[in-house]
């Protein structure tokens, strides 16, 4: 495991330090590898997360596929990912929601205010700023099309 205290968005080290403690297996631990690889990326990156896929390194899509050195991972080990990086980084709130909101998404009102509340419910950020954030994301994503 790489050397996590060089991770300059980190918030929530303690959290971090337990989901390599229980994520021991292959398949965990490169779950948490990628997770720290996307952190470690982040740290660099500049700009603002889009909806959309690889290759768009703008997306979380295509930086996770950037920070996939397992060989491959599944939809759902991208998923444990991003959640890592959610509950640990200081803009991980941002990326999660720019990986959960899909194209498809854009025009569905219901389903972005479920998924403002589920990142506001865990104290990742308010859910005034989790909306103005997604309005924000879905208008340039618009404005791209």
């Amino acid at each position: 495991m790489k050397n996590i205290d060089n991770i300059k968005g980190l918030i929530n080290k303690e959290l971090l330090q337990n989901q390599i403690e229980i994520n021991s297996d292959g398949y965990g631990s490169a779950c948490v590898n990628i997770a720290v690889n996307i952190m470690e990326h982040l740290d660099l990156f500049e700009g603002e997360f889009n909806i959309g896929y690889s290759p768009d390194m703008t997306t979380p899509h295509g930086i996770i596929c950037k920070c996939d050195d397992q060989g491959g991972i599944t939809g759902f080990m991208a998923g444990a990912a991003r959640n890592i990086v959610a509950n640990c980084y200081k803009d991980g709130w941002k990326f999660w929601l720019a990986d959960v909101i899909s194209s498809y998404d854009v025009d569905k009102t219901e389903t972005l205010e479920k998924y403002i509340e589920n990142i506001s419910k865990n104290d990742l950020v308010s859910k005034e700023d989790a909306t103005k954030y997604v309005e924000d994301l879905v208008n340039r994503y618009k404005t791209k099309q």
